[in-house]
């Protein structure tokens, strides 16, 4: 008896490995199990996991491997980071996720257990079933640096991989977890949510001047140019009477963190032309106008005195 086709095209499908419960389920028996390896055109992995002799040894036939050795599995951790294409995240080892209380024993591979194993939200990529972009960095975040996963969170942000709103329904799920990370985790998606929306410009304008505009303030120019120094910049709105600065914010946080450096070396030097600078965000432009006219009288007060 020849090896059956539908047999042949699993392994092709599957990177060149196969499980005896699905060779057997297509077709083949126990005895030509046997033999295909016997004369090496199936190489035994594991038990119960056999790879085609003439498939290439890739990372790929292995975490493929290290899947198909337990009933149920997902690529999970820097396995799915690097199928879902994290920059700077290597293959390695193959990471697996599998429900909780099954064997976490794997000679293929590292086995993370999950007691919310049917919650966690999964996503098909590269014929792999893996834990989505949200649920990777969670995962990660169990065993890696919260600065590590602040940069790889701030990376997936600034590649629209995913939105801050995708970790809600996890920190839900783990309102009550102890974890190590999750603190550093919670921290970093919440700081981020406060200001996750980017507006239009003509939006966040919009609001700037329908603030400014209040009767309780001077004069203001909008977008004038200023010199300071050496360097001429363009502000938003500058109130003249005041010496004060008024730039709106409607960038995403990973845009604000990665601008951080050149907005304060411009502040620095609106302060030592004798500016002030106030920056008001667009989650205080829109939900918050009543304390931001108080924070420009206040401002407008000691510029006064």
């Amino acid at each position: 008896m020849g090896v059956p086709q539908s047999v042949i095209s699993r392994f092709a499908s599957q990177y060149g490995v196969a499980s005896r419960g699905q060779v057997l389920e297509l077709g083949a028996t126990e005895h030509l199990i046997r033999k295909q390896v016997a004369v090496g055109e199936w190489i035994r992995l594991t038990s119960g996991v056999y790879a085609n002799a003439s498939s290439p040894p890739t990372w790929e036939r292995q975490l493929m491997a290290a899947l198909l050795d337990h009933p149920v599995a997902i690529a999970a951790g820097r396995s799915a980071a690097c199928l879902l294409g994290f920059p700077g995240i290597g293959s390695g080892r193959p990471e697996i996720m599998v429900p909780y209380g099954g064997d976490n024993r794997s000679v293929l591979g590292r086995v993370i257990r999950s007691r919310h194993f049917d919650k966690v939200a999964t996503t098909q990529t590269r014929g792999f079933v893996a834990t989505t972009v949200a649920e990777t960095i969670l995962t990660m975040s169990l065993t890696v640096s919260t600065a590590e996963i602040e940069r790889i969170i701030d990376g997936e942000l600034a590649r629209r991989s995913m939105k801050i709103e995708d970790f809600h329904p996890i920190l839900d799920r783990l309102e009550f977890a102890r974890q190590p990370g999750i603190g550093g985790l919670r921290s970093l998606i919440k700081t981020r949510s406060s200001d996750a929306y980017q507006p239009p410009t003509s939006e966040l304008e919009r609001l700037l001047y329908r603030l400014l505009d209040r009767p309780q303030l001077p004069d203001y120019e909008r977008q004038p140019t200023i010199a300071l120094g050496d360097v001429e910049i363009r502000v938003d709105a500058l109130i003249p009477s005041w010496s004060l600065i008024v730039e709106a914010d409607g960038r995403r946080w990973h845009n604000r963190q990665a601008d951080h450096d050149n907005d304060r070396r411009r502040d620095a030097a609106a302060l030592a032309a004798g500016f002030n600078v106030i920056r008001l965000t667009w989650k205080m432009l829109r939900y918050e106008p009543g304390e931001c006219l108080d924070r420009l009288l206040a401002i407008g007060r000691q510029r006064a005195q």
